[in-house]
């Protein structure tokens, strides 16, 4: 098979031509003065002056055009030595197994990117800001009015987001997230046969992966948080936005949230009785930063592949994905990850179990946001951080036991 053109021909062609065409006439001119003919010694007569003094204009003005067809010959050399230059970095990065210059380069919406979904796309124009949204999906369950998406609103507010919206899954979660201050955009999603004996909140969940692949394929960057999470800082000042994904942790402390390695003893082998292993703690599912790359549509096709085939946990299939390498029979996206600063994005267990016990940072320490992810009485957590961090009540999580009862 040929390989691939990389451009027009021609247009690499033009600058080598150029280049030899002035040595050619550089060459030429320089013979013609090299080979001019002295002039006799006898006296000059006037004629012979006159002509003297043409030939010595002539000669300066094609010494002038020497000397400029040199600089265009030098300038064209130039340009060539960039193209070969050029043509070089390429062939060595196609030339580089897994070497993919644009795989995690963000797109942009465009004029025929919003021709895929037009609805989506005009109701974004209005609500994101540098083409990047907040979004919470959510159905009636959570969103009556005093409820749990309630208070997600109200700090998402307090927090200072400006584009913040809310996926709607019915006509009440609209109505009532419109009614909390939030735009909301109203989106049927299908439940996958694999995840309606889930549970309803995970099988609201496992609709998530669907819905931000229209939010990628418009081109728009999207953090998406569950309702059960409380903002106390504008998350958007807290992204490095280097990679396809930046999402917080389930770990605890610097090992369990960035990895460390695991030494597993297998005494029956002897002298080679310790095998080492790397461990991390997964990323949460429920806050995560997507960018609109190559990479991160893969990444979704994958996992929304899973989960409407598997009767899998869509936290476990989105880790998986990211996490797990090439190996016989699998491709993975290969996508770029940063795991978010765990005592700034918090989980419920560093706060309730550790930072409550360190009193002299739990006074002075802000977080950027706490996801009561590991606690089932979430709305009364969620709660307390509130008087804890917001109305500043230093015994306002004195009650709540570090687990659950």
């Amino acid at each position: 098979m040929p390989p691939p053109r990389r451009g027009s021909s021609g247009s690499r062609r033009g600058p080598l031509i150029v280049s030899v065409a002035i040595g050619l006439a550089v060459g030429l001119v320089t013979v013609l003065l090299l080979n001019r003919p002295n002039s006799g010694g006898g006296g000059l007569t006037a004629t012979n002056t006159a002509a003297s003094t043409g030939s010595q204009a002539q000669l300066d003005q094609l010494q002038a055009q020497v000397a400029q067809l040199a600089r265009e010959r030098n300038d064209a050399l130039e340009q060539v030595s960039k193209l070969l230059i050029a043509d070089s970095s390429r062939a060595a990065a196609a030339a580089v197994p897994g070497s993919c210059p644009d795989r995690h380069t963000p797109f942009e919406p465009t004029a025929e990117r919003d021709r895929l979904y037009p609805e989506l796309a005009e109701f974004l124009k209005t609500v994101a800001i540098k083409n990047e949204v907040l979004v919470a999906v959510s159905n009636k369950n959570y969103a009556w009015p005093g409820g749990m998406l309630d208070l997600w609103a109200a700090n998402v507010k307090r927090s200072g987001v400006k584009n913040a919206m809310v996926v709607a899954l019915d006509d009440d979660t609209k109505k009532n997230a419109e009614s909390f201050g939030l735009p909301a955009f109203r989106m049927d999603v299908k439940i996958p046969e694999s995840q309606k004996d889930s549970g309803s909140n995970h099988a609201v969940s496992a609709l998530k992966f669907r819905i931000l692949q229209n939010f990628m394929k418009l081109g728009y960057s999207t953090f998406l948080s569950d309702v059960d999470i409380v903002f106390l800082q504008n998350p958007f000042d807290h992204l490095e936005r280097d990679s396809d994904v930046e999402g917080m942790s389930d770990g605890w402390d610097p090992g369990t949230a960035y990895g460390y390695n695991d030494v597993a003893d297998d005494e029956s082998m002897g002298w080679a009785r310790y095998a080492h292993s790397m461990r991390i703690f997964v990323l949460n599912s429920g806050l995560f930063f997507l960018r609109p790359t190559n990479a991160t549509q893969e990444l979704l096709d994958k996992i929304i592949y899973r989960v409407e085939t598997e009767n899998g946990w869509d936290q476990a299939l989105f880790n998986e994905c990211i996490f797990f390498p090439n190996r016989p029979g699998y491709k993975d996206p290969s996508v770029t990850r940063r795991v978010l600063d765990y005592l700034k994005f918090m989980n419920s267990k560093v706060l309730f179990k550790h930072l409550r016990h360190d009193q002299g940072t739990f006074e002075n320490h802000m977080p950027v946001s706490v996801h009561v992810n590991y606690h089932p009485d979430k709305f009364e957590r969620m709660k307390a951080v509130v008087k804890r961090y917001v109305e500043k009540d230093m015994h306002a999580l004195d009650s709540f036991p570090d687990g659950s009862n």
